[in-house]
């Protein structure tokens, strides 16, 4: 009886790179379609910090 000699296929990478397109791309569109409220919240946080102060000064 002959012995057949079977080889394993190589698993091409076009699905993993595929896969990886997708995510970034969901990554992506999450990013740019929150990009006014990450802006909106870094200038509401600076405005509430500074404070300015008027008037006589104190210690005289």
């Amino acid at each position: 009886m002959a012995e057949l000699y079977v080889e394993r296929k190589r698993k091409s990478p076009v699905l993993w790179i595929l896969l990886a397109l997708i995510v970034l791309a969901v990554v992506g569109y999450l990013v740019w379609a929150n990009r006014d409220k990450l802006q909106n919240n870094k200038t509401t946080t600076t405005e509430q910090t500074t404070t300015t102060t008027t008037g006589t000064p104190t210690g005289q």
